[in-house]
């Protein structure tokens, strides 16, 4: 048998781990062989964790926030310091509650988490502008 031949030839069925039944499940769920629906939600949680695609959209969305935010730094000086100053806070505003919404599993928790999340951001970009200002940054 050549190496050609060996390459494109289909595995061999008895080595493959798992039975027949598991590798189709594997094949049609992912690695979990449980279907998405038929996943018990663990206490506090309200509704099912997102699926792996939907992770890793969102994983793309924060690169290309990151890559506008990046792309800012070019324009520094083209654009008024204050507009600058509150495009990357609201970009990276964006970027926090999207993280911690989605990989920190806040949608689908109860919503007394997510208020103690809002909380924390809007007193920390508070924080952050009193600071600011004092540093006169805005004029």
């Amino acid at each position: 048998m050549s190496d050609e031949t060996a390459l494109t030839a289909p595995d061999d069925p008895a080595l493959l781990p798992g039975t027949e039944a598991e590798r189709a499940a594997e094949a049609r769920y992912g690695l979990s062989a449980i279907p998405p629906e038929e996943l018990p939600l663990l206490p506090g949680e309200l509704r099912p964790h997102p699926s792996p695609f939907q992770y890793v959209m969102i994983a793309v969305i924060l690169c290309v926030i990151t890559g506008l935010e990046v792309g800012m730094y070019y324009i520094e000086g083209d654009i008024p310091k204050a507009f600058y100053v509150a495009v990357l806070l609201t970009m990276a505003l964006i970027k926090f509650v999207t993280v911690v919404s989605w990989y920190m599993h806040l949608r689908t928790d109860r919503p007394i988490f997510r208020r103690f999340f809002i909380v924390g951001g809007v007193g920390a970009v508070t924080l952050y502008a009193i600071v600011l200002a004092t540093l006169h940054v805005f004029e």
